[in-house]
């Protein structure tokens, strides 16, 4: 909410009121989830969010960002159109169900991918060219992911499938 407030610069009665309600609201809606994640047992409440981690996360793909922004740029510019579009079909050993949700969101935020489906610890994601999905393949994406909640996660990523036709896909 202080971030709102600083980029809006509103700070008359009605707009922080509006502010103070709608943080409020959330709460109040993010709580039965949690608990009903945690009894799902896909929300481990012991793997916490290291907010140091953060602020080099954050930063990081913002970079990545950028540099696939120009990959696509070039792509899209070029004569030849060098796209190849892929599935890309991998399992995560994530360990809940926020970091899945900020992998998939950071997959989706890069220009060149999409998430399209998470279903337990795997994703499938699309992905307009090979140099878009090499951060999630070499794993380095879902590793900055896993740093956000271990010191040293390890291997993230394994089982990954490159889908090019249709006859690969299993659906």
């Amino acid at each position: 909410m202080a971030f709102w407030l600083i980029m809006s610069g509103h700070y008359d009665l009605m707009h922080v009121s509006f502010g103070v309600f709608s943080v409020v609201l959330v709460l109040l809606i993010h709580r039965p989830i949690r608990k009903h994640l945690v009894s799902l047992g896909e929300h481990s409440p012991t793997l916490k969010l290291r907010l140091a981690r953060l602020a080099y996360y954050v930063p990081w793909l913002l970079w990545q960002i950028v540099i696939a922004s120009l990959q696509v740029a070039y792509a899209v510019l070029h004569p030849k159109c060098p796209i190849d579009p892929a599935l890309l079909r991998f399992k995560t050993r994530l360990g809940n169900t926020s970091s899945k949700v900020i992998l998939g969101n950071s997959i989706t935020l890069t220009p060149g991918t999409i998430t399209l489906d998470i279903e337990r610890e795997e994703f499938l994601v699309h992905s307009l060219m090979d140099i878009s999905s090499s951060g999630i393949v070499d794993g380095t994406l879902p590793g900055e992911v896993a740093k956000l909640y271990e010191r040293s996660p390890g291997q993230v990523v394994r089982d990954v499938r490159v889908i090019k036709t249709a006859a690969e896909y299993d659906g």
